[in-house]
């Protein structure tokens, strides 16, 4: 392999190093933390709940098959999360 290629894993680890290094999740334990594919995921889910045609998700998602455009978006509707209403006690 070129020592540049571009490994089928590329994106995957690239995003979870720069997550990291944010320390945005560091709170979480490292196999809580949100994956590319999971935030992929809620961006084709968030385009469908705006109404946008699917054919127009799946061409942006890259999907060649709009079953697979359906799968990313499965999981994401309120079915799929429990919601917890908090307060977030802050005095400004």
């Amino acid at each position: 392999m070129h020592w540049n290629a571009v490994t089928p894993d590329y994106l995957t680890k690239s995003f979870a190093q720069a997550r990291d290094d944010s320390k945005a999740y560091a709170d979480l334990p490292a196999g809580e933390r949100p994956t590319f594919h999971e935030i992929r995921a809620l961006g084709a889910w968030l385009y469908e709940q705006q109404g946008f045609e699917q054919e127009y998700i799946q061409a942006l998602m890259g999907h060649t098959d709009v079953k697979m455009t359906e799968h990313y978006q499965a999981g994401h509707g309120d079915n799929a999360v429990v919601y917890m209403k908090v307060k977030a006690d802050l005095t400004l």
